[in-house]
């Protein structure tokens, strides 16, 4: 791979210093880094490979001569600079939610679908977190049976909302163990000892925008539109990795060692299924891997072809940052 000129668009973010953690970790060959935040973060330094960079205030002629951009600074930023972006030249690569579902964006993981990103106009987009780790351990079973209908209710982490999610998370837990009141403004309830059912505002059909994103993108990635999938989102109080129980129906019956089987051989997946040593995974584990972990698999009592599955992942690395640099190293080689 030749070295490009490299743009990170909320380089001081959650996400934004993940991206360049796994851009140093796998060697990714940039030559010129151009650091991007919003007016509050310019002026800032960051780290990499041991060289500090002076973070720049997002704007439209930031991006001039930049080869590739990993937006990881929200929808807004997206929508508001990645088409400029891309007209300027740089390949956008999106970890926001502002393109995923758009009919003509590609929508990848690189070990599901690589074949997308020969059709992107500039602008590729990366799958929600969860929606990752989901429909890695799904795509291997429906290409050899075929899904018919899948159940998720998710687990998912404080990082899932960002930083500042994060540091509401860890003052609550500092505020309750100090017997002081907790305040909550980036979730509608205290999450610290506590479930939230709830992820992004609530629509019409009483769903919340994260259960039909991770619906919707489910179908997309998996080229599966009629796909029956129904989802409830929970947070719980985690900082790091989404977990969640999968209820899957398949048209061909799957036996378990079947199954465990085919998941030990889908890349980016790793099982971890041993009930007799009580070896399953574990959001405390996941935490820094890139691997999807599954286990717990096993086939459902009630009804025939059904199958449980309990998925694991460091959200912020496969769930986003490091799909990102996948498709990056993907398109340059």
């Amino acid at each position: 791979m030749e070295a490009c000129h490299l743009a990170v668009v909320g380089a001081t973010g959650l996400v934004g210093q993940e991206v360049l953690r796994i851009l140093e970790e796998r060697g990714f060959p940039v030559g010129t880094l151009t650091l991007l935040a919003s007016d509050r973060s310019a002026g800032s330094r960051v780290e990499f490979l041991s060289r500090s960079t002076v973070v720049r205030e997002l704007s439209k002629e930031a991006f001039d001569e930049v080869d590739t951009a990993i937006f990881a600074a929200g929808a807004e930023a997206s929508h508001d600079y990645a088409r400029q972006a891309a007209q300027a030249g740089a390949l956008v690569l999106d970890c926001s939610s502002a393109f995923r579902l758009h009919p003509h964006v590609p929508l990848c993981v690189p070990e599901i679908n690589p074949e997308v990103l020969q059709r992107h106009h500039g602008i590729i987009a990366i799958p929600h977190g969860m929606t990752t780790q989901l429909a890695l351990a799904l795509a291997p079973l429906h290409a050899e049976a075929t899904l018919a209908r899948v159940v998720v209710s998710t687990y998912q982490a404080a990082s899932g909302r960002g930083r500042h999610a994060v540091r509401e998370f860890d003052q609550q837990l500092r505020d309750l163990l100090n017997f002081r009141p907790v305040e909550a403004e980036i979730f509608p309830h205290q999450l610290a000892f506590n479930c939230l059912p709830q992820g992004g505002a609530f629509v019409d059909n009483g769903h919340c925008e994260e259960e039909m994103a991770l619906m919707d993108e489910t179908r997309k990635l998996l080229a599966a539109p009629d796909l029956p999938v129904s989802a409830t989102v929970v947070y719980v109080p985690l900082a790091h990795s989404h977990s969640a129980s999968v209820y899957i129906e398949t048209e061909r019956t799957l036996s378990v060692p079947q199954v465990r089987d085919l998941l030990e051989q889908a890349p980016g997946v790793e099982v971890e299924d041993d009930c007799r040593e009580q070896e399953y995974p574990l959001a405390i584990h996941a935490n820094g891997r890139d691997e999807v972990f599954v286990g717990r698999i096993r086939a459902d009592l009630s009804i025939p072809n059904g199958l449980h599955l309990w998925v694991v992942a460091d959200n912020l690395r496969k769930g986003a940052a490091l799909n990102a640099v996948q498709i990056a190293e993907h398109l340059a080689s």
